[in-house]
């Protein structure tokens, strides 16, 4: 009755069958030291393809499975290192807790809204709205690279405003390693993941821009100062 009722069943459901089988397969031989980079990568395309596949469902499912993408980048990176450092152990990448918080802060020192999470040991991720990650990314890009790159990512997700921003935001990220990522979401907001260490950099970028800006205001005031002295009638 089983085998007949299982020929009934769509093709769909028949290869979800097969998928769950095979990661449970999966899942009863690993090892903590029986991954090769061979098997992490395909694993990790896996994850990626399932989760394209399960965001077809409709813009909530993509929303919540946007992070998949971010997450299998985060895991090459660390594969790589580890790759080419073997005498690491597995130790976790530098980084950490204190990645979040510096960049939260450097974040709300240049206004920019956004909720700033630690996924594992190699993962951080931010979520904005479509205009704050414009801010972001027009404080993070390097002068005379973002724009060609930008308008090119962007003529292929399409337009709006948060595929612009995601397209901009991506580029100026690139910058400080390969795990960097952004993407739009269906909702309308952005979301970009990065390394820890990477998300350090951008911390420390962010507070050096407005260390900056700072000494730059300080000195534009006393030359204001200056002027109104001199202009002031005696």
């Amino acid at each position: 009755m089983r085998e007949l009722a299982s020929e009934k069943k769509p093709g769909l459901e028949q290869r979800a069958d097969a998928v769950v089988l095979a990661a449970c397969a999966l899942a009863d031989t690993a090892v903590p030291d029986g991954w090769s980079p061979g098997a992490v990568e395909d694993v990790a395309t896996a994850l990626e393809v399932l989760a394209g596949a399960l965001a077809q469902r409709d813009p909530e499912s993509a929303e919540i499975l946007a992070l998949i993408p971010t997450a299998v980048a985060a895991l090459r990176e660390r594969t790589e290192q580890q790759a080419q450092s073997p005498a690491s152990g597995g130790q976790a990448v530098r980084g950490g807790p204190g990645a979040t918080t510096e960049l939260r802060r450097a974040l709300n020192v240049h206004s920019v809204t956004g909720r700033v999470y630690q996924l594992g040991a190699a993962l951080v991720t931010v979520t904005l709205d479509a205009a704050d990650a414009q801010a972001l990314a027009v404080l993070l890009a390097q002068p005379g690279e973002q724009q060609p790159r930008a308008a090119a990512r962007e003529a292929e997700w399409g337009a709006g405003p948060a595929a612009t921003a995601a397209a901009a935001l991506g580029d100026a990220l690139a910058p400080f390693g390969p795990s960097t990522y952004a993407r739009a979401l269906d909702s309308g907001h952005v979301t970009a993941g990065m390394s820890p260490d990477a998300a350090q950099q951008v911390a420390a970028t962010l507070t050096a821009k407005e260390a900056s800006r700072k000494g730059r205001r300080r000195g534009l005031g006393h030359g204001w100062k200056g002027i109104e002295a001199t202009a002031r009638p005696r």
